[in-house]
């Protein structure tokens, strides 16, 4: 059962719990009582491109393709030739993260890069990824074949 609005976890920590149970395909039963949740929590928990990647209809659960201390990354397979890529930042500081799609190597072609939670495009995965992740958070990126 989701912990995304309960005590004890930042807004940052609710994002990354949520985007792992959707990279994970997990049922997404919310824990937490929804009569009585800010509209960060509820925001959170009905963002619907997140949705999505949760109930994406190829079926397939992601894993972990990356475990090094204090940084994850984990992958799911989606339809239409589709990716989630879910960047968790587990250590106690902000985290500079540079990724080169090239080190993905189930990548095959060009993919146009979205990020979930903060709803913007970033191009291409002809250039390398950049971005700050804080502290217990996670960067939940999209990825769709370019035409």
């Amino acid at each position: 059962m989701l912990e995304v609005g309960n005590k004890g976890l930042s807004l940052g920590e609710s994002r990354a719990h949520f985007s792992l149970w959707c990279i994970l395909a997990a049922p997404l039963m919310a824990g937490n009582d929804v009569r009585n949740m800010s509209k960060e929590i509820r925001d959170i928990l009905t963002n619907s491109e997140v949705i999505a990647i949760d109930q994406d209809p190829l079926g397939k659960q992601g894993y972990r393709f990356i475990e090094n201390p204090g940084k994850e990354i984990w992958v799911k397979e989606l339809s239409k030739g589709g990716w989630a890529v879910c960047v968790l930042n587990g250590g106690d500081n902000r985290m500079e993260m540079h990724l080169n799609w090239n080190n993905l190597p189930f990548l095959k072609g060009t993919f146009r890069v979205r990020d979930i939670w903060n709803n913007k495009d970033l191009g291409t995965t002809k250039e390398e990824f950049v971005g700050q992740i804080p502290s217990h958070n996670a960067i939940l990126m999209r990825l769709a074949p370019a035409q």
